[in-house]
């Protein structure tokens, strides 16, 4: 079982569901989101919301697991060093740890853990800002219709 697993185990616990994966993929933003109907641009942003919660979630898990990640590469390193306690000095004890092959793979892992969360940090941040993005001009659409409507009862 991962961390991720165990974090998901607590969560349900208290009554949170994991966020199911969107249909598709990320959509890219229009090159001119104004040319899109409310309709189609209210579908475009419950897509980006989906997205953002969906990336968010995959973060939190990756964050889990790559401390597991670091944890595990902590103590087969300190394990590789009291192995080669037979080297006499410190600089030693480290060459000869890093030169360990279980260090090597949790290295890996370390690495490839870390690279999963800040590719999936770029990804929420993206949908996060194309969510905000089509927020705005609904909002911008909506205020406009609210003018348009208070000056057509007030004569100004």
């Amino acid at each position: 079982m991962t961390a991720a697993d165990r974090l998901w185990d607590e969560l349900e616990s208290q009554g949170f569901d994991k966020e199911e994966r969107p249909d598709g993929y990320l959509p890219p933003l229009p090159h001119d989101i104004t040319h899109l109907t409310d309709q189609e641009l209210m579908v475009l942003y419950g897509q980006y919301v989906s997205w953002t919660a969906y990336a968010a979630m995959r973060l939190v898990e990756a964050r889990a697991n790559e401390r597991a990640a670091k944890q595990n590469l902590n103590h087969s390193t300190a394990t590789a060093s009291l192995k080669a306690s037979m080297e006499k000095t410190v600089a030693g004890r480290k060459a000869a740890a890093q030169a360990d092959v279980q260090v090597q793979e949790d290295e890996r892992a370390h690495v490839d853990a870390q690279s999963l969360c800040d590719a999936l940090d770029m990804v929420h941040k993206n949908a996060e800002a194309r969510a905000s993005f089509c927020s705005r001009d609904l909002t911008r659409r909506q205020n406009s219709r609210d003018t348009e409507s208070r000056s057509h009862r007030w004569g100004v």
